[in-house]
This record gives C-alpha cells, structure tokens and sequence, in this order.
C-alpha cells in the first residue's frame, strides 16, 4: 500500500489487471485503493487481502483466502519487506527480517503454488530482493541470529534468502513448468523501508542528515517499481526463469546465491521452520 508495491499495483492497474494487494492495516489497503481508483478511474478490479508477513496464521489465512477465491493469478509478486531492524521478533519468533522477508514470503507462496498450478496457464512469481544480497550470508548455525544480531548482516542474509529461494523455486518446478520464478533488484528507493535508519537518529546523530543528503541519489517509488514492472509484464520475461534482474535487464547475482547445496538446505530449514507444503519436484532431465 506504499512504496515500489503501491506503484507496481497502479501500474498493473494501468495495464489492465485485475490486482489484489496484501496488507496489514485495512484502512491504509483500502485507503491505497482508493487513490489508485481515484488515479486510474478505468481500472479493472481491485480489492485487498490481509496480510501480515510477520505472523505464519496471517500467512496461512491470507493463502487460504486466495485459493478459496478461485482467482486465476497470471502474477505473483513478493514485494514487502523490512531493513536494518533492531532485534525484534515474528509471532513465531524467528529473527524478524528472515521472518518478514523471506519466511512470510516462502510460506505463503509455497502454499498458494497449488492454485497457480491448477489454473495452468502462464504464471509469473516475482520477488523483490536487493544488491544488499552481495554482503549477506546465510548463517545456517546461527540462522535466527541469537549468538549475534547486526541489523545489516541480518538484512543481507534475509536478501540472500530471496535470491536462493527464487532460484531453487524455479529449479523445482522445472524448465517445462508454465509457471516461472525470478527476482530483483529494484535500486535504491526512497521508500519507508529506511524507517529504522531514521529512528537510528536516537542514536547517532549524523544518521538523519546523511539520509537527507543521500536522498538526491535515490530513485523515487515509480521509478524503483520500473524492474518489478518489467519482470511482471514484459514479453521480453515470457518463459524466463531463474533469473536476476536490476535496472529492468538481467544480473549476475553473488557467488554465494548460486550455490544449490546452500539453496536446498535454505528450502529444507524454511519449509521445517513454516511447516509449508514444498513445490514438488520436477523429474530428472
């Protein structure tokens, strides 16, 4: 309902789809809406879904929401997230950005996946992750970071998570699968994911004046959606899968996000740790 996910939403509203948006507060998602409608006044339907990335019964209410719907999604975008957090805990307790940011995501889109399959036509699942991947590293003894918290360390390794969950996704389903999974980096945006980095302020007090500074050479919300847009839309992405994109062309992501020992362990840990149903499978080629 902010952000790159409020522009992306118009911007597929624009195009013509029919969207659905996930949020946690109902007056902000409908508020949303309404100046999307208010924007685009020849939208096609829009309507809201709870959502809170942070507690599983969300997630696992929110699936079910859509799957009992019966709307055949041609896209599925993993866009909400969190940086640089204080120590803070999910409702299940796991360390709060892999909890947000690639738990939520992995729970829910795993168990909707049997509603896209079934619909089988063309569908797309896009994740949101970050270059903040490049400095983030997996810590599978320390998963939750409990021994030792840094909210940039964390953070990079909820983005890393993205990247070897997109990666293993598409992996799984093969590539005969009408279904794809890529992910993103959306640039440096000028969103309210640097609200820790404001209250930091408390703390240091230079934070504030750097961000302000900063601000001249970061992309504004439209702009930042640009990638999340073309990855959702674009022929140029019909049958691609397993890839990475920034500045709407494809990347070569870290080292450390090919590996696939390190991405089905990630998948094997996420899938204990959300009691998610797992993609199934694709046979050997």
């Amino acid at each position: 309902n902010t952000g790159i996910g409020f522009e992306t939403a118009k911007s597929l509203a624009t195009k013509g789809y029919n969207v659905t948006i996930g949020c946690r507060d109902a007056q902000k998602a409908e508020a949303a809406l309404a100046r999307i409608r208010a924007d685009v006044p020849w939208a096609a339907p829009l309507d809201a879904v709870a959502l809170d990335l942070s507690d599983l019964a969300s997630v696992r209410d929110c699936a079910k929401r859509v799957l009992d719907s019966g709307v055949q999604y041609d896209v599925w975008l993993n866009n909400a997230g969190v940086m640089a957090c204080p120590k803070m805990a999910t409702a299940q307790g796991f360390e709060y950005q892999l909890g947000v940011n690639h738990l939520g995501h992995f729970a829910l889109t795993t168990a909707v996946l049997p509603g896209l399959q079934a619909s089988e036509k063309p569908v797309r699942i896009v994740t949101v992750a970050s270059a903040a991947h490049t400095f983030g590293k997996v810590n599978f003894e320390d998963l939750q970071r409990d021994k030792s918290y840094e909210p940039w360390e964390a953070y990079g390794q909820s983005k890393l998570a993205n990247i070897l969950f997109s990666y293993e996704l598409a992996r799984r389903l093969g590539p005969n699968s009408l279904i794809t999974a890529n992910c993103l980096h959306p640039g440096v945006v000028k969103t309210e994911l640097g609200r820790y980095m404001i209250a930091d302020g408390e703390k240091n007090w230079y934070m504030p004046l750097a961000l302000e500074a900063f601000k001249f050479f970061m992309l504004e919300p439209e702009q930042g959606a640009a990638t999340s847009i073309f990855c959702t839309t674009s022929p140029e992405m019909e049958g691609v899968t397993g890839k990475y994109y920034t500045d709407s062309r494809r990347a070569t992501s870290s080292s450390d996000s090919y590996s696939r020992d390190a991405a089905q362990r990630l998948w094997a840990v996420s899938e204990e740790l959300t009691a998610a149903k797992a993609a199934p499978v694709a046979a050997a080629v």
